[in-house]
């Protein structure tokens, strides 16, 4: 019998050449860059909002956090910060393209808002880009933007350009067929419009899984990421047969207290201000969100130095003044009167208090995502990512663009010659088993199980990592499978992707969990900091953990693999040791001893008629 409305539903079929699931940074120039390739091309782009303020920069950006231009940085300089920071594990001719292609995605940034050199980004005394230091390397990396505007502007030309734009409309799975691309299921939030798209390629640019683990304030959308980003194209990407990397390598995030925001270091660090403990020492020796730096945080904690603190109060006027404007303007409106309610003053040593507020899964600001090479190819024949769900390490916006843009150009000229296969799938079957909890008449609310996952996730798997715990993440995986996802009842097409976004999340955390257990030695600072195995251990130097689905078995499979051949020789270390801390408790008072039996309450059992289980038998009365 069809469910309730379900004869009323809309089913459209959409021939594609591309399509791009995620309207934001990534998504829009991927989009972008395949039309323009191939203005013939049918171009289409799917998002949970629209795309004029969807992604990580829906508000604006203030930074390219790594970027080569003339007279201050190279391509190998690139290659040299994150062959360093990844501790080696990376493909380095990814952070080659990175840094080559990070001036020309700058002038494409100018084309798109039309605005000058020198406006969008500032310009030093020669007329060239002027950046400055941020990376724990001697190369000024760090390029500062005015850039208020762009998500708007790289909309607008998404649309000027003749793509199709289906706003509101997520994709909710991904279709192949003989191991390649065949086609993607999604559907309207607002008008349940569900939609087959045929198509040979697709471009993953959905995010990282900012919906992770529970922020202290118990806010489901006050996360440090965009709230839409739930690890979908993490999980799309893995039920596809795609290879994902560095699961076990996590974002664990600096963030202002309380607000779950960024506290702009990266804004901050470059023009004069630094991280101080709560006696207003410097807490560490460098403010670049590198597994070090979180682990020097950790332990200001953990000793009795804590909160943190970014400082200030020592910057002159001006650059105080330009500050509140570029944090309370571009990054979050809200945050100015933040401040205001709790008497804030930058001009104060202590009014930016910090905290390790979440743990996420990220390339943009950590390593973690789908595995791609340069051409961000995954191991899925017509399947492309980029951005921060591709796990080109620590690429932040810059490499969304830079990354963004060749998956556009490598998509459309594979769908030129790419054999279209037909996806075998039933739409009614397909779409009734997705709306399956609208028809449901009662059971669990998707809010309430989304708050029992990420409160697992931020219980059991924040670092330092604890084995025993990550054993019992895996229990409550399997467990909320069985039990939980099955009752989720919704009463609309908005909160019915709620669904998908809750299995994301289980399924990240499992991926998170057993690829953190597979990875014997400790690495990459907080990231990374195993307590059964506190230090690195080189027979892991240069190796992914490699998480995938067994196409036959449908099983998680991890395994060790190779990263490719280094061609620059740079040092693969950050400067810092794991702590190995010792709690000497002394003996503790001994109580005398209780026997093992017990007659009274085995005669209450006894007087109740119930048998007594063989375990309580002792062994005399045997």
């Amino acid at each position: 019998m069809e469910g309730k409305g379900e004869r009323n539903m809309s089913y459209h079929t959409i021939e594609a050449d591309v399509v791009v699931v995620g309207g934001g940074s990534a998504g829009t120039v991927a989009a972008i860059k395949a039309k323009s390739g191939d203005p013939g091309a049918r171009v289409v782009v799917l998002d949970k909002g629209p795309i004029e303020t969807s992604g990580a920069i829906g508000r604006g950006m203030d930074a390219l956090n790594v970027v080569s231009v003339p007279g201050y940085g190279t391509p190998e300089d690139v290659v040299e910060a994150l062959t360093k920071v990844t501790e080696g594990v990376l493909d380095q001719e990814c952070a080659y393209v990175l840094g080559a292609k990070s001036l020309e995605a700058m002038k494409d940034l100018e084309k798109y808002t039309e605005r000058e050199p020198g406006d969008l980004f500032p310009l030093d005394g020669n007329g060239n880009y002027k950046a400055s230091y941020l990376h724990p390397v001697n190369h000024a990396l760090y390029m500062a933007m005015d850039g208020e505007d762009i998500k708007r502007a790289l909309a607008r030309e998404v649309r000027k350009l003749g793509c199709l734009v289906l706003d509101r409309t997520p994709a909710v799975r991904l279709l192949t067929e003989e191991g390649r691309v065949a086609g993607i299921l999604a559907f309207n939030i607002r008008t349940g419009d569900f939609y087959l798209i045929k198509t040979p390629a697709v471009i993953i640019t959905s995010g990282c899984v900012g919906k992770f683990g529970m922020p202290r304030d118990g806010y489901l959308s006050g996360i440090y990421e965009f709230p839409g980003n739930t690890g979908d194209g993490f999980a799309m990407a893995y039920h596809a047969g795609a290879e994902l990397v560095n699961l076990e390598c996590f974002q664990t995030n600096l963030l202002m207290k309380d607000f779950n925001g960024p506290a702009c270091g990266y804004v901050v660090i470059p023009r004069g201000g630094y991280g101080v403990n709560a006696r207003g020492e410097k807490y560490w020796t460098h403010g670049y969100w590198s597994g070090d730096m979180f682990l020097a945080v950790w332990r200001e904690f953990q000793e009795g130095r804590g909160p943190v603190f970014l400082k200030m109060d020592h910057l002159p006027e001006d650059t105080v003044k330009g500050l509140e404007k570029i944090l309370w303007g571009t990054e979050r409106t809200v945050r100015g009167l933040f401040h205001q309610q709790r008497d804030e003053d930058y001009r104060r040593w202590d009014s930016v208090e910090q905290g390790m507020e979440e743990i996420t899964l990220c390339s943009g600001h950590s390593m973690s995502g789908i595995l791609v090479n340069k051409d961000t190819e995954t191991t899925v024949p017509g399947l492309y990512a980029a951005g921060d769900c591709a796990a080109v390490p620590h690429q932040y916006l810059t490499g969304a663009l830079v990354f963004g843009a060749i998956a556009g150009e490598k998509a459309v000229s594979y769908a030129r010659i790419a054999r279209r296969l037909e996806p075998a799938v039933s739409l009614k079957k397909a779409w009734r088993e997705i709306r399956e909890p609208l028809l449901r008449p009662d059971g669990l609310a998707a809010e309430d199980v989304e708050i029992k996952i990420r409160s697992k996730v931020s219980q059991y798997l924040t670092p330092p990592k604890n084995d025993f715990l990550y054993h019992k993440m895996l229990w409550w995986v399997d467990r909320m499978r069985r039990e939980d996802v099955p009752r989720i009842k919704v009463t609309d097409y908005h909160n019915l992707i709620k669904v998908t976004e809750v299995k994301s999340i289980i399924d990240c955390a499992e991926m998170a969990a057993r690829a953190s257990l597979y990875r014997t030695e400790s690495r990459w600072g907080l990231g990374h900091y195993r307590l059964a195995y506190p230090g690195r251990d080189s027979a892991w130097d240069g190796k992914w953990v490699v998480v995938r689905k067994d196409g036959a078995t449908g099983e998680m499979l991890v395994s060790k693999k190779d990263v490719p051949k280094h061609k620059w020789d740079f040092p693969a270390r950050l400067e810092y040791e794991y702590p190995r801390p010792v709690f000497d408790m002394g003996r503790g008072f001994v109580p005398p001893p209780n026997g093992y039996e017990d007659p009274w309450i085995r005669e209450k059992v006894c007087r109740e008629g119930l048998s007594i289980p063989k375990r309580m038998i002792t062994r005399r009365e045997r």
